[in-house]
């Protein structure tokens, strides 16, 4: 395994004063003599003692940081809060209930010397209800099939990312649970890493059965990826969606209004809905432009040079000291180096195939003077 020179171990905990002992105590006897690590705890607006626990804990060990909140903001949040303090090479993110087995971290380490910059955990036998794995598998067929992250457990809270990773991370609402289809659309690599799930020990589960707001986010994360680069094409595409549903609309309504018995039940009813469907249509088709419009605006502001520093991946420049004097081709020599402010209008001099073997000056200076030294060449 890789020896890093920091991990960064982020555990969220709402009212988990009974494991955080074990939970460190467990983290430290993986880590310590192999891995430099500091271990931070959010205590997200508990109601029980977590935070005398984590106070005392931090007495002993000075490698624990502290955030407490003072009130209960969510777990995405309380991410934000952690990676904004994290100062390792990797965070290794996992839940406070010990239903994560922190001796399983090494293998999220092996994944990312692999080469992934995200790897997520993967409860192949998970210790829940029926019901709840039941909503987890479909969950997670969804966001394969419209996110384009194919994992099979992508609400798994147990996962690994490297800095440029979290660091890049903008969770709001309950968007942690779509962080590695977050990665993935931001061109990062992610990855899964088969770990035991046990049995839950303390506390309850705070999570629902009917999960409306994950599909919530789905939504949001599908539209944010869709506009984030070229709003008005996106929004100018879904109008001319809504003329062509308001064209069919009209078509429909002109049939029913001059081919069907007014009388007649299906032009009673059908006739109304199908005029408020087409007026409806062309009323979105004429406002999605706007709203793209003022998104494009809106993107002109936010695209700046520190924003598309962000998308840069890797960068390598050119070395150009290999034209300084002794580094150019053969039979060519460099005597002009700069041009001087009392010439600011001279004709640059160009250096093409036909100068082989000679000194290169500047014009209206004599060969080897000091003022040609002085010039520069374009």
């Amino acid at each position: 395994m890789v020896r890093y020179d920091l991990i960064s171990v982020v555990v969220p905990v709402l009212n988990e004063a009974a494991s955080l002992a074990e939970l460190y105590e467990r983290t430290r006897r993986v880590l310590e003599g192999v891995q430099p690590f500091e271990f931070i705890i959010v205590d997200d607006g508990s109601r029980d003692d977590t935070l005398a626990r984590v106070r005392a804990l931090r007495a002993v060990y000075a490698n624990i940081s502290i955030i407490s909140h003072y009130a209960n903001h969510g777990k995405s949040l309380a991410l934000m809060q952690a990676f904004a303090i994290a100062r390792g090479e990797v965070a290794v993110v996992m839940d406070g209930d010990l239903q994560d087995r922190p001796e399983m971290i090494p293998r999220f380490l092996a994944q990312i010397e692999n080469g992934y910059d995200l790897v997520n955990g993967w409860r192949q036998e998970r210790r829940d209800r029926w019901g709840r794995r039941l909503v987890s598998a479909l969950f997670n067929r969804l966001t394969a099939r419209l996110l384009r992250c194919p994992l099979h457990d992508i609400n798994c809270g147990f996962k690994a990312l490297r800095r440029q990773v979290y660091r890049r991370l903008e969770l709001r609402g309950d968007l942690h649970r779509l962080i590695p289809a977050i990665a993935a659309g931001q061109g990062f690599r992610v990855g899964e890493v088969p770990v035991e799930h046990c049995g839950r020990r303390f506390g309850r589960s705070r999570y629902r059965l009917l999960r409306h707001r994950g599909l919530l986010d789905i939504v949001a994360v599908l539209a944010s990826n869709a506009t984030q680069l070229r709003p008005f094409h996106v929004f100018s595409e879904l109008a001319l969606a809504c003329w062509l549903v308001a064209v069919v609309a009209l078509v429909g309504w002109l049939t029913l209004t001059v081919g069907v018995d007014p009388g007649a039940l299906a032009a009673r009813v059908c006739t109304p809905l199908v005029g408020m469907v087409g007026v409806g249509a062309a009323l979105l088709g004429l406002l999605l432009p706007l709203f793209g419009f003022l998104l494009e605006m809106t993107a002109c502001r936010v695209q700046d040079p520190h924003w598309r520093e962000q998308l840069v991946k890797e960068r390598v420049e050119a070395d150009v000291s290999i034209y300084e004097r002794g580094a150019l081709p053969e039979g060519v020599s460099l005597r002009c180096r700069r041009q001087t402010v009392s010439e600011p209008d001279a004709e640059p001099v160009l250096v093409g195939e036909g100068a082989p073997d000679r000194w290169l000056d500047c014009p209206g200076h004599a060969a080897g003077s000091s003022e040609a030294l002085g010039s520069r060449l374009r």
